[in-house]
């Protein structure tokens, strides 16, 4: 549709042409509204507020979720029915501030730059401690999925698979994580440890997804939680 009139040749010709006009004349401003709207949106996404280069990610997984954490002062939530936090953005090369409960933790690790972290922590009666997981700097793959699995029950070296179907990954040290991309797909997966085994189905995964399950100890008993990779929005700091 153009947004243009040409030259009448009758004075009828022309009133029809006037409305048509008037009509056409109002599609292209609500055309023009919406592109610019959209333009706005597209150069807010562009140039909305970014961490600074050389920035860390840091997120903690806590299987016991009524216990409220900061990080470097901050509270760190934890959405409901999940056990991990979303990314935060934190200066590189500077000690992690934890607490929980008010009780600060030893965090034995500075995060470098441009890297990725989960730090799992629990405690033994009143006392907490946490084990940092160096991720690296994460990968993309706009065509497939990437599906991490971290083992964080201390007891065992656990395994991952498809319920009664292949292994997806194998002997997975407690503290240590394994990683693979694979297609978008639907599953049930099964995560054994010491004979003991715990279940999830898989949301819908698409194509850029990048999911995260997690074999927790929950009441003495190995759970296996899963829930989709987020980085929280950016805050100066």
């Amino acid at each position: 549709m153009s947004c243009k009139a040409g030259n009448s040749r009758t004075k009828a010709a022309s009133r029809a042409r006037s409305r048509v006009l008037h009509w056409t004349q109002g599609a292209c401003v609500a055309i023009a509204l919406t592109a610019s709207a959209a333009a706005a949106q597209e150069i807010g996404r562009l140039y909305a507020t970014r961490p600074p280069p050389g920035s860390a990610f840091l997120r903690i997984v806590n299987a016991e979720p009524t216990a409220a954490a900061k990080l470097n002062g901050s509270d760190l939530p934890i959405d409901k029915n999940a056990v991990a936090s979303r990314y935060r953005v934190v200066r590189a090369n500077e000690p992690i501030k934890l607490t929980v409960d008010g009780v600060a933790i030893e965090v034995a690790a500075k995060p470098q730059a441009d890297q990725f972290y989960t730090i799992a922590i629990g405690r033994d009666g009143k006392t907490w401690s946490s084990a940092a997981i160096d991720e690296g700097q994460g990968s993309a793959n706009d065509l497939k999925a990437q599906l991490r699995f971290f083992n964080l029950s201390g007891t065992c070296d656990a395994s991952l698979r498809i319920a009664d179907g292949p292994v997806v990954f194998e002997a997975t040290a407690f503290g240590h994580f394994n990683s693979r991309t694979i297609n978008p797909v639907q599953a049930r997966l099964e995560a054994t440890c010491n004979g003991a085994s715990a279940a999830l189905t898989l949301p819908q995964l698409r194509s850029g997804d990048h999911f995260s399950l997690f074999l927790v100890e929950i009441a003495g008993k190995p759970a296996l939680v899963g829930q989709f990779d987020e980085t929280e929005p950016y805050r100066d700091q």
